[in-house]
């Protein structure tokens, strides 16, 4: 597996693919605008961003780490003269790939041309695409919905007739009590009426002689 085995191998071996690289590289920064095939721009194009980010630095490790790849004094000095500088506020993204749509003779390989940014110049962006659009439908109308049959008077709840019984019964009960006191005095009178009755029939009644001796 290629796990973690990122680049293209282009057909060729180690050593001729970083000499062929660098070489492409030196011709970019030279002309700022080489034409060679698809696949080779790629590669090309990795190994260039990374010279013009050490370039930006300006120190002496940068350049003698970019001195390793561009061996051509003329071309060094302009890399950190006037195409480094030029991109010092833009963070990456140096360099631009334009397919030609053509193949080359031999092979058909497709041909590309890479070339660099200038200074005020944006990367060229990716078409966007429409997305699709759908008609719109129309919906009916919600039926209406159905009204309800008015609910019957909630009946009170159980403490408020309990409470309205009590007021009612408190009345009543004051009459009672009222009529209580009444009702013991003609009670107790009554006897009395009885007593004196009673009296009246005896003084009325003749006294009976009592039967026996003559």
């Amino acid at each position: 597996m290629r796990h973690r085995r990122d680049g293209r191998k282009l057909g060729i071996t180690a050593e001729h693919r970083e000499a062929m690289l660098a070489n492409m590289v030196t011709s970019l920064f030279k002309h700022e605008r080489i034409e060679t095939t698809t696949p080779k721009a790629k590669e090309a194009r990795r190994l260039a961003e990374k010279l013009i980010t050490h370039a930006r630095r300006g120190d002496l490790a940068s350049r003698r780490h970019v001195a390793r790849t561009i061996q051509d004094v003329k071309v060094l000095q302009k890399l950190f003269a006037e195409i480094a500088p030029r991109y010092v506020d833009r963070p990456g993204g140096y360099t631009r790939i334009i397919r030609l749509g053509t193949v080359r003779l031999g092979d058909g390989g497709s041909k590309s041309i890479l070339e660099l940014l200038k200074k005020d110049e944006e990367k060229r962006s990716k078409k966007k695409t429409s997305r699709k659009t759908y008609h719109k439908i129309d919906m009916p109308a919600a039926p209406a919905p159905k009204e309800k049959p008015a609910k019957p008077a909630e009946a009170a709840p159980e403490g408020a007739a309990d409470a309205a019984a009590a007021e009612a019964a408190a009345p009543a009960e004051g009459a009672a009590q009222s009529e209580a006191p009444k009702a013991e005095a003609a009670h107790a009178a009554k006897p009395k009426a009885h007593k004196a009755e009673g009296e009246k029939k005896a003084k009325a009644k003749p006294a009976e002689k009592p039967k026996g001796k003559k």
